[in-house]
């Protein structure tokens, strides 16, 4: 696990711009390339504010919150504190900065470290981690922790596997960037969000991957 952790980290911590450069309003072009090319992302980013509940004065918990795309927007909606956790420190330098740029910094904490080790000292209505769990091998641990640190509401993405698509990021992320890579089920899904106490569970095909959420109350 530490192994496939540090290549997560060292991959992520040399790309925040280009990361950032996915969603980015800077070149318009791109961003409508993206928008046909890579659906998924914006998909997920849409169903997690249709599905997050109430974030007036909610406590969010971003993890693996990278550039900050979702921290930096709970906070803009009027969350009372957003902690972004990632372990590339690329990453939370980027995503600090652009919390002074859009003044919230004030509402937000970043955290470089790995969600498993670090000792949270709150609980969160709202938990999200769009894009994470991609490079976790094993994410029983997480949901557990997960789980235990929020009475209320987790969201998700996670990719699946296919013929042509799931084929090709293999290659492009085991092959050629040296970066882990694992994929999920629906089935699977349903059991992780059940055996971490999670109820009304939906589990959405997105594209090339799945959105999924669950609530405790």
């Amino acid at each position: 696990m530490k192994a496939t952790s540090e290549k997560v980290r060292q991959y992520f911590d040399k790309i925040p711009d280009e990361w950032d450069s996915l969603y980015s309003d800077k070149n318009w072009f791109i961003k409508n390339i993206n928008k046909h090319l890579r659906k998924g992302l914006f998909k997920r980013y849409e169903l997690t504010f249709q599905h997050c509940g109430e974030i007036s004065g909610a406590r969010v918990l971003d993890i693996g919150c990278g550039t900050g795309l979702y921290s930096l927007e709970f906070a803009k909606r009027g969350a009372s504190k957003v902690v972004g956790i990632d372990i590339a420190p690329a990453m939370i330098a980027f995503v600090q900065q652009r919390a002074r740029e859009f003044m919230v910094q004030d509402r937000c904490e970043f955290i470089c470290d790995d969600f498993l080790n670090h000792p949270f000292k709150e609980n969160f209505d709202i938990i999200v981690s769009l894009g994470l769990f991609d490079y976790i091998q094993d994410p029983e641990p997480y949901f557990k922790k997960i789980s235990s640190l929020t009475n209320h509401r987790f969201l998700a993405s996670f990719p699946k596997d296919s013929l042509f698509w799931g084929t090709q990021r293999k290659i492009r992320y085991r092959w050629l960037k040296k970066c882990p890579l694992y994929f999920y089920n629906h089935d699977g899904l349903m059991r992780l969000y059940k055996e971490a106490n999670f109820m009304e569970i939906d589990v959405l095909s997105v594209d090339r991957g799945f959105f999924a959420f669950g609530t405790k109350s």
